[in-house]
């Protein structure tokens, strides 16, 4: 009884035990600014929240500090304004508010938030776990396995949408499985509740929303609940889906914008097939490392071998618990082959994009784990307690050492090196113009800096973009209403004799070492260094 006790009230053990790993993956990185792998959606993402304090919260019109938009026309035609479609932008909006509290934009700010949404998810990831387990040790094991992944990590501070998207889909599974145990409609509105939000805010949960609804569905078919007390909390979450939906295809067809909204398959199955094989080069040890891998065979083989020897020994034996369990494997058989049908949409964005493995796979996978450790004996007792707790410690400072490793990897690869540098040389950029007279109203060109929002944000001002040394690109920059071209300074040495016929058509004002400013020559607002 005492051990049942504990194992009830072992919550606290384990929220302690996600904070202390959380912080002492994530505290390193916790000012870090946009960049590395994917700096480009990270920025897109952090100059929202900066959108909003500068629309005054207009959550319905959200934008970021570009005007020339990658979709519909590639970056080459200026909207008006700087409105943008995006998914639910929930996490930036209330990111913006704690700015404006402060009088702080930096990126702990925004890294804090994050931090805090994907703590709270690991802590609904044990009780969701413990909910079907109803074991505390294989739990904990399951919510370390999730936050020692890589590229789960990698973006637990950042500002990427599917670590809250991920947050309220883990929310809403575990409302729906203590549904499934007390019948309460209130838990399955809940739990309704918070897996729109998680669709709102990052499409891909759209296959988990139609899963759990389909499986609510079959149950009623089977009459083992009601259909009336649901319709109502269903049309509500439809309604609310489909009306942002429609919403975001109108600020994308009036204003444009930076966030992909179609689908993207492969050419042919042979193209997919090499995509899928690109993925696993670049991406599998991202996902999980070795360690993740070699647990995972460990765990499966036991689960097997006892299993067998569950048959053998008790044939004859079979309760709710069985049924119950046969149920979630349904469920998570159907979410695996829902993203199997997404990842062939999507296929194409798979090879480049690490975190569509956060909005896919990673999820139902962790609930197989659930599923696979529920299958091998409980704990019941403290000596087995403690010695079971205290073997599973070696595997986990393995995976938190592999994860800690690989946080410093993913800052050394090459697609980050032009974000740093972009960094670098726009640091301070917002004081030096300020210092020159340029409005916070003109219109900055930013030339071939990378990725796009990153010098606007550190600049505080909106502008177009050409990230590329393309001539189509720039030659279409140059006809837009700028008022200053800005370059960073190694870039301009670099280019200049190519682009010279560029530079001939501008004014040359001034530079800090680090960036040059030029003006379109009838541009007299500043004063010439």
């Amino acid at each position: 009884m005492k051990y049942e006790l504990l194992n009830k009230r072992a919550w606290t053990i384990a929220l302690i035990f996600i904070i202390f790993v959380g912080l002492l993956i994530q505290y390193p990185y916790m000012n870090e600014f946009p960049s590395f792998i994917h700096a480009w959606s990270q920025a897109d993402r952090y100059s929202i929240a900066i959108g909003f304090i500068n629309n005054d919260f207009d959550l319905f019109h959200p934008e970021t500090l570009i005007y020339n938009k990658q979709f519909p026309h590639r970056w080459n035609y200026a909207f008006d304004s700087t409105i943008t479609s995006v998914d639910f932008p929930i996490l930036e909006y209330i990111v913006a508010i704690i700015m404006k509290i402060t009088g702080i934009t930096s990126p702990w700010i925004f890294r804090t938030c994050t931090l805090l949404v994907a703590l709270l998810g690991m802590f609904f990831l044990y009780k969701l776990s413990f909910l079907i387990t109803e074991d505390w040790i294989k739990s904990l094991l399951v919510t370390m396995i999730a936050m020692t992944s890589p590229v789960y990590a990698y973006y637990f501070n950042g500002f990427i949408p599917g670590i809250p998207a991920l947050t309220f889909a883990i929310i809403a599974l575990y409302c729906y499985v203590k549904y499934l145990n007390n019948s309460e409609i209130r838990t399955f509105c809940f739990s309704l509740l918070f897996i729109t939000i998680s669709v709102l805010t990052r499409m891909s949960f759209a296959v988990i929303w139609v899963a759990l609804l389909g499986f609510e569905f079959l149950r009623i078919l089977r009459k083992e609940t009601t259909f009336l007390d649901k319709l109502l909390p269903v049309a509500i979450s439809i309604i609310v889906f489909l009306s942002y939906y429609f919403w975001n295809k109108h600020l994308a067809a009036e204003h444009g914008t930076l966030f992909l909204g179609k689908l993207l398959p492969a050419n042919d199955w042979a193209d997919f097939w090499d995509r899928m094989r690109a993925a696993k080069e670049n991406w599998q040890y991202h996902y999980f490392g070795k360690i993740h891998y070699r647990l995972f065979l460990i765990i499966l083989v036991s689960s097997t071998l006892f299993l067998i020897y569950k048959k053998i020994r008790f044939k004859d034996v079979e309760n709710t618990h069985d049924k119950k369990s046969l149920s979630l494997w349904i469920f998570v058989a159907v979410v695996l082959l829902g993203y199997v049908l997404f990842t062939i949409a999507m296929a194409k964005q798979f090879k480049d994009h690490d975190y569509y493995f956060i909005d896919t796979y990673f999820l139902p996978l962790l609930l197989l784990f659930i599923l696979v450790f529920k299958t091998l004996p409980r704990v019941e007792n403290y000596k087995s307690g403690i010695i079971t707790f205290v073997i599973l410690i070696i595997p986990v400072v393995m995976m938190i050492t592999n994860v800690n490793e690989m946080q410093k990897k993913r800052r050394t690869i090459d697609k980050g090196r032009a974000s740093e540098r972009t960094i670098k040389n726009y640091q301070g950029s917002e004081q030096y113009l300020d210092s020159l007279g340029v409005s916070k109203e003109a219109k900055i060109l930013s030339l071939w800096s990378y990725p796009q929002n990153t010098p606007f944000i550190l600049m505080n001002r909106k502008g177009f973009t050409e990230m590329w040394d393309r001539k189509e690109g720039v030659d279409a920059k140059m006809s837009f209403d700028f008022d200053y071209l800005i370059v960073e300074n190694e870039l301009y040495e670099k280019e200049k004799h190519t682009w010279k016929y560029v530079f001939d058509d501008l004014e040359y004002y001034s530079d800090n070492g680090k960036i040059m400013i030029f003006a379109k020559k009838e541009n007299d607002n500043v004063n010439k260094n």
